[in-house]
């Protein structure tokens, strides 16, 4: 048998044949042949055979996996290990570039088109869900552009592993960033879904089609992938439980984003934070979760449960992901809603200078009471390409901030703008950060019976504090007394008296620990 990762995989033996050739391998430690049956065939042994699969990647020394990158990136994902000697593996074998189409169009008409397409595609999965999500997409690409080269050339040879690989493909771009992109890609990928050797590539495909919408704000294409997803035939074997959970997210997020609160909450509780290598959907999940507190549930408790799920899913969430942005969004929307301004800019300034982060910081300015400043923001966010999502966001913080400027301009044109994206896509669930005041265009929208809280605080009904009131509130969390407050400022003990006096009517408090705890409630500290 050949060495080369890239050899020759035309021939096709049947189930059984490899299931032999591969336990007579393990019983003579033939290492060398149990690597390549692993490496050519692991798709096969993964349908039809999948604990000896798991024992074999578990029998075979390390060192011998060197000789197939494809066997190393299944034994990556199988297995969830995370050694160096992996990682020098994954990167062994040399592929070609997605742009290098001359190179693409002879490789599609060789003998080595199947074997390349089963290379990257198994790279590109082990690189995913190890959340290395730049080159990941890089391979996605590369997948998409080549599989379909080949089916032009050699549609018989790939026809039918290439759904799953564009499937694989579209989830790539999908966790990687590029929401639009992987729409497209898995679109793709379900219409092919017939040609497929595996069954359930038709229906992962409208699942994950679904969470992606979701995701991205378009909610009613999310439903309309949910309908696909649940008409197309029922995945059995050991994915099954994977494709529901995808397809179980968005439904939930549907059911948020639509103010669907029965629905919501029943689907929400189906829910479990997923295990092994399924946790590269975790991160979905929580955003789910914490969705829905936003509108119903304890917002402190989502806090706690979200900053505990940001550290257990750090690997997941790094620079390039689509859940990264998103989770830190929801945690400044949480802070937000229990008035933790401080609290928020500290998360908004830990983030890098993604666009939806710059509309989190429109979102902040406004609900510190800085109108002028978030309506610019957030109009300078709406001419720069983003998903549905963070467009919507950004037209509620411009319409409420233009509203709330002094002088009484109109926002009619502004809301209107708002409640056309809110009608088309569905995306009910923004018109919670419109004050209840001026919601009025909005409400025909909305569910009767959604009894959704509203999510952000008006403006208007922002506790200030004067300096000398704030400069009082900052010493006492310190621990400092009156006199020492005095003595540091230079101020009478009596004047300092007076402002403590002022800072306790304003904030309803009676003793210390009050007064410092109904701060940090309303973000002032």
């Amino acid at each position: 048998m050949s060495s080369d990762p890239l050899g020759d995989v035309r021939l096709r033996p049947s189930p059984d044949q490899v299931e032999h050739g591969l336990r007579r391998a393990l019983d003579e430690e033939d290492w060398s042949s149990a690597v390549q049956l692993l490496g050519t065939h692991w798709s096969l042994l993964l349908d039809e055979h999948r604990e000896l699969l798991d024992l074999a990647l578990k029998a075979v020394p390390l060192g011998a996996f060197e000789q197939d990158a494809r066997a190393a990136a299944v034994r990556d994902i199988r297995l969830h290990s995370s050694a160096d000697a992996v990682d020098r593996m994954l990167g062994a074998a040399t592929l070609p570039d997605a742009d290098d189409t001359a190179k693409l169009e002879s490789l599609a008409r060789s003998e080595r088109a199947l074997s390349l397409l089963s290379v990257a595609s198994s790279r590109m999965i082990a690189l995913r869900v190890r959340g290395r999500m730049s080159r990941a997409i890089q391979l996605a690409r590369l997948v998409e552009m080549f599989g379909r080269i080949a089916a032009v050339h050699q549609p018989a040879l790939v026809h039918d592993r290439l759904p799953a690989a564009l499937l694989q493909a579209g989830i790539t771009r999908g966790l990687a960033d590029d929401l639009p992109g992987a729409t497209v890609g898995l679109r793709d990928a379900y219409e092919r879904a017939h040609q497929s050797r595996v069954a359930y590539v038709e229906r992962d495909a409208a699942g994950k089609s679904a969470l992606f919408h979701a995701l991205e704000g378009d909610i009613e294409q999310a439903r309309s992938w949910l309908e696909r997803h649940d008409d197309a035939p029922t995945a059995d074997g050991w994915y099954r439980s994977r494709i529901a959970l995808t397809a179980d997210v968005a439904r939930s997020l549907v059911a948020i984003e639509g103010l669907r609160s029965s629905e919501a909450q029943a689907a929400v509780r189906l829910l479990d934070q997923p295990v092994n290598a399924e946790q590269s959907w975790g991160p979905t999940v929580s955003y789910a979760r914490l969705r829905y507190a936003l509108a119903w549930g304890d917002r402190l408790s989502a806090l706690d449960s979200l900053r505990s799920d940001r550290v257990r899913y750090a690997e997941w969430l790094g620079e390039g992901t689509t859940m990264g942005p998103l989770l830190a969004q929801g945690e400044v929307d949480l802070l937000l809603s229990l008035g933790q301004t401080r609290q928020a800019r500290l998360v908004i300034d830990a983030q890098d200078d993604h666009l939806v982060n710059r509309v989190a910081r429109a979102q902040l300015a406004l609900v510190e009471g800085d109108v002028v400043g978030a309506a610019r923001r957030a109009a300078a966010t709406l001419g720069e390409r983003q998903t549905i999502r963070a467009r919507v966001k950004a037209l509620t913080v411009h319409a409420v901030a233009t509203d709330r400027r002094p002088g009484g301009m109109s926002a009619a044109e502004s809301y209107s703008d708002l409640r056309a994206a809110i009608g088309e896509r569905g995306l009910l669930f923004a018109a919670l950060s419109v004050p209840a005041d001026v919601r009025g265009p909005l409400d025909a929208l909305l569910p009767p019976d959604h009894g959704a809280r509203q999510v952000l605080p008006d403006p208007t009904d922002r506790v200030r504090l004067t300096p000398q009131q704030q400069h009082v509130l900052l010493g006492l969390e310190r621990g400092l007394t009156v006199r020492e407050i005095a003595l540091e400022s230079h101020l009478s003990t009596n004047t300092v008296k007076s402002h403590a006096r002022a800072l306790y009517r304003r904030l309803e408090s009676t003793t210390r620990d009050e007064v410092i705890g109904r701060a940090y409630e309303l973000g002032l500290l």
